[in-house]
């Protein structure tokens, strides 16, 4: 449905083998890739003829992870030689990447904050008073204020109005808050206090009670199962919108890609064990692995994913996404080709004037991708169909009765969690760098799962390219009836499947 297919794809020819879709019926179109750029972009030249890529890729409806890993794409695609750059050649090699490990160097304390925040003289309290409306406490993943100020403004018209307060902690301290019967209450800590957002969006701090306030909302990052949480009698889980995590580098570095191997040796081992001279190069000094603490979903999704305890991550944690990203940026040049972090996806795409996010080669893939299909665009198109796994939904935790949230805690899950979002919202969530389930084309529950194909109950997709591009190839409509039948739903004003 992306305008990236391009209209020449009406005509089409398929290759004996692979993925090759054509405009032109001439027996040798191609000896090179580089002989198919007159017909668009990204496409690969297989068996003399130019199609979809890329070579070898996965053509038809995908069966497995393994197919929608390698299905034929338009997108940008990039490869990270495991045999030239770790010495690993062959199938047991690879495998036995990641059975290499090593306690993680301790460097004495993480790096503080550069600023302190002044201790606010208003009470969480006091403020939604001000303004008639019932505060909902929630805690959770640093990722998640982009969402609180997305739905602020829905919260202020219900009946009755909410404000949301936010205490900033990590994803697993969001699950315990919880699913741990000893962590329900939540008190304040300097430099790191609540805060909720006015009606005009600017962010505010406030004082949580002296004896601490009971939380309504626990968000995670990450499934809670991977925080050693499990859901219990009397508690809920609601999946919200799904969020990337990236490896990045400074932009003067030269690096495009990492494999999976070559990334659990560096953040698993701490880039010794493989390559010339034993290293993982230019990885080798872990004094410059930019990182997350443990109980963050950065952290936990990408150890998953890389096949690492996250309690044994190599890296110095830099306490918050965006102290990490002021690190990073504040580097000497000429140590920059050796710096490697983690960060998600929206802090990333805000910083890519002096952050490249790496394309990610995972394990049994024969090309690297980018969340994005090319690395000037924001349409997550890679995460949305599966060629980019390194993600996971956002987890909205709540005490229930009878299998219900209280009222505080229902007015702010249910605005996430429905199969039709409210327009505004949706819009909010994929302008903060989130992808809305709706537009998803896989899934998994919970991260560790297999990803299969998904279809969703309220399909989006067409109004996310539209918000991300400025274009989509969908069908306008007001109503249903304006809608072909191969594309019946009307729905953000775009002809949807379902």
């Amino acid at each position: 449905m992306r305008a990236l297919y391009y209209s020449w794809i009406s005509l089409i020819v398929v290759a004996a083998t692979g993925c090759s879709l054509s405009v032109d019926t001439n027996a040798a179109q191609c000896s090179a890739d580089s002989d198919c750029d007159r017909y668009g972009s990204h496409l690969a030249c297989q068996h003399g003829i130019c199609g979809l890529g890329p070579p070898g890729c996965v053509s038809g409806t995908p069966t497995s992870e393994a197919d929608l890993a390698n299905q034929c794409t338009t997108s940008q695609t990039f490869q990270f030689d495991n045999c030239a750059r770790l010495g690993m050649c062959d199938t047991s090699s690879l495998s036995g990447a990641f059975a290499m490990n090593a306690p993680p160097e301790k460097f004495g304390d993480p790096p503080q904050p550069e600023h302190t925040q002044e201790r606010p003289v208003v009470t969480c309290a006091a403020a939604a008073a001000a303004v008639e409306s019932t505060p909902i406490y929630i805690t959770g993943s640093t990722n998640l204020p982009p969402l609180v100020k997305a739905v602020q403004p829905l919260l202020s018209v219900t009946v009755p109005p909410y404000l949301a307060i936010f205490a900033p902690r990590t994803s697993c301290d969001g699950a315990a808050s919880i699913l741990d019967p000893t962590k329900h209450t939540i008190k304040n800590v300097d430099n790191n206090y609540a805060f909720y957002y006015d009606a005009a969006g600017a962010q505010r701090f406030c004082l949580l009670d002296d004896a601490g306030n009971t939380i309504d909302v626990g968000e995670s990052d990450v499934h809670p199962t991977s925080c050693g949480q499990q859901i219990v009698t009397d508690t809920a889980d609601y999946p919200g919108p799904i969020q990337a995590i990236t490896f990045v580098v400074p932009s003067a570095s030269t690096q495009t890609v990492i494999s999976a191997e070559a990334a659990h040796l560096v953040f698993g081992a701490g880039g010794t064990g493989a390559g010339p001279g034993g290293h993982v190069v230019p990885w080798s000094d872990s004094r410059l692995y930019f990182t997350r603490s443990k109980g963050t979903g950065t952290t936990q999704l990408v150890a998953r994913n890389i096949v690492v305890d996250p309690a044994m991550m190599w890296g110095i944690d830099r306490l918050s996404a965006s102290n990490l990203v002021a690190s990073m940026e504040a580097v000497n040049p000429s140590v920059a080709e050796s710096v490697i972090g983690l960060l998600s996806s929206d802090f990333a795409d805000s910083s890519r004037a002096n952050l490249r996010v790496l394309a990610y080669q995972q394990r049994g893939q024969k090309y690297g991708y980018l969340p994005d299909s090319t690395a000037d665009s924001l349409d997550k198109a890679n995460v949305r169909d599966g060629h980019y796994p390194i993600w996971g939904a956002i987890h909205l935790m709540a005490a229930t009765q009878v299998d219900v949230p209280s009222p505080a805690a229902s007015a702010f899950i249910t605005q996430f969690n429905k199969a039709k979002l409210e327009q505004p919202l949706v819009a909010a969530i994929i302008d903060s760098g989130f992808v809305p389930l709706c537009a998803m084309k896989v899934n998994r529950v919970p991260e560790t799962a297999p990803l299969a194909s998904f279809k969703p109950e309220f399909g989006c997709g067409c109004f996310f390219d539209h918000e991300v591009t400025g274009a989509t190839s969908c069908k306008t409509c007001n109503v249903p009836s304006d809608c072909p039948s191969s594309t019946p739903k009307c729905n953000y004003g775009y002809c949807e499947v379902q």
